[in-house]
């Protein structure tokens, strides 16, 4: 059964902070930590060095530097959910959406809710999202989530007709000021808080795009990216911060051997915006030109990496513009790879 993207809904919510203004907010706490001022002032320019040029990110949680307890953390994340529900259903409704949804798929990377995201939706929504409807919370996929659900979304049976896809992911909600691990500073530095929402259906119409293929590729790297135990709550790491990058490269390349792509066919792509240096190595590996990277860069200068809403965000820019055949791929803890590819209807 074929499954068509019908609509994909990307608000911007939260608040516009600047790499300077983050900068600023940083450095009175990187300045008190429990460190010999040599290393002190190592970490110090580490962080100038994450939030060099113009880059901007949304946060969802105005108070995220002053978090000290799980209850903070929790409460934060729980805020901002509430937030990004709204925003979705402000957007939904703006648009042609069915009558119900028979399904709706709910995921974060970030946080923990009961009742979940999905019956959160639910309970927002309605006079859309049935009382009979399933109602499925994904969590832990990391910057892959989005995709991931994506291709989840699009392999239910067909008694799902019409399911909604939704992604929250709050970063800001982990941050710890506190921590003097480096990954720690890394991800603060490079996440920003999101959300997305996808309308699947299995009726085809002029314009939707048809999910035509899904790959996945686990490389077997489950300590690169992980959650590290603060004292009060999980927080970003990676296992080998200097080799971070290398890692991820080989391993994404690895995994784009096993996918039956030609190289360089597709009329736009959605990459993932991990950072530049990657997005860049991913281009010369796929045989893009260097304006095929604009929608991902664009992206990634306006709100930073936004873990799994980050890629649907760009699919919807590249789905209302006049490409024909998207692709997309993203990358993230396990270590996983995800990627597809799909047409827009004629």
């Amino acid at each position: 059964m074929g499954r068509y993207v019908r609509a994909i809904c990307a608000p911007v919510i939260g608040v516009e902070w600047a790499n300077d203004a983050l900068l600023e907010a940083l450095l009175p706490y990187v300045r008190t930590l429990p460190l010999a001022a040599p290393e002190r002032l190592s970490l110090e320019n580490f962080v100038r060095l994450l939030l060099i040029g113009w880059r901007t990110r949304r946060i969802l949680c105005p108070d995220f530097l002053e978090l000290r307890s799980f209850s903070d953390h929790a409460a934060a994340f729980e805020a901002a959910v509430t937030e990004a529900v709204r925003g979705l259903r402000r957007e939904l409704d703006q648009m042609e959406v069915p009558a119900v949804f028979d399904a709706v798929v709910a995921i974060s990377s970030t946080g923990n809710l009961l009742p979940g995201i999905a019956d959160r939706l639910a309970e927002a929504w309605p006079d859309r999202i049935p009382a009979e409807a399933l109602l499925v919370d994904v969590s832990n996929g990391g910057c892959t989530s989005g995709a991931r659900g994506l291709r989840l979304a699009s392999r239910l049976g067909p008694e799902y007709k019409n399911v909604l896809l939704a992604v929250v992911e709050v970063p800001t909600s982990l941050t710890d000021p506190c921590s003097v691990d480096r990954a720690n500073w890394q991800g603060l530095c490079t996440f920003g808080d999101g959300a997305a929402a996808v309308w699947l259906s299995d009726e085809p119409a002029p314009g939707a795009l048809e999910v035509d293929r899904v790959y996945s590729w686990h490389s077997g790297l489950p300590e690169l990216i992980r959650w590290q135990y603060g004292p009060s709550y999980y927080r970003f790491a990676v296992s080998d911060l200097g080799g971070f990058e290398q890692k991820v490269r080989n391993a994404v390349f690895a995994a784009i051997g096993h996918f039956d792509w030609e190289r360089g066919r597709a009329d736009a792509w959605a990459l993932h915006p991990a950072g530049m240096m990657l997005l860049l190595s991913l281009a010369k590996k796929l045989g893009l030109e260097r304006q095929e990277l604009e929608p991902s860069i664009r992206h990634f200068r306006k709100f930073s990496n936004m873990s799994g809403a980050s890629l649907l965000h760009i699919l919807r820019d590249l789905w209302i513009s006049d490409a024909k055949e998207l692709r997309w791929l993203a990358m993230g803890a396990g270590f996983h790879v995800e990627a597809g590819r799909g047409k827009v209807l004629e």
